[in-house]
């Protein structure tokens, strides 16, 4: 939880050594991408914040990549992967390969997302 004042924001924390999160592949069903991240996104309240730990390519001395990020604008992102098509996977940075769907493309984190006092301060004024 992250309180600031009479302000609160509860706080989900997602890990991850791979360089991407796996959010809601528990419910895709029929391939259906946007049908998944919509049935994740409903899942959350309002005042829920994603708080995105990557520890890939990190050394044991140094401190993880974090990101903090809210349901609805992972849904977003979601539902633009790979070419729109989109996808259960939240991926820091992916380039998707020449046989692929989303070829030519690739996934970012917004900067937006990164940690700071700004981005903590702007996701309490939600």
């Amino acid at each position: 939880m992250v309180a600031k004042g009479d302000r609160l924001l509860k706080i989900s924390v997602k890990g991850s050594q791979g360089g991407e999160w796996g959010l809601c592949q528990s419910g895709l069903e029929a391939a259906d991408y946007h049908g998944a991240v919509n049935r994740w996104f409903e899942k959350h309240k309002p005042r829920t914040v994603l708080c995105l730990v990557q520890f890939c390519g990190v050394k044991l001395s140094e401190m993880p990549r974090v990101y903090l990020a809210t349901p609805a604008e992972i849904a977003e992102r979601l539902h633009a992967t790979a070419k729109g098509r989109g996808d259960t996977i939240l991926y820091e940075r992916h380039e998707w390969g020449a046989r692929a769907y989303g070829a030519g493309t690739v996934e970012e984190i917004p900067q937006t997302w990164k940690f700071s006092p700004g981005r903590i301060e702007s996701l309490l004024s939600i």
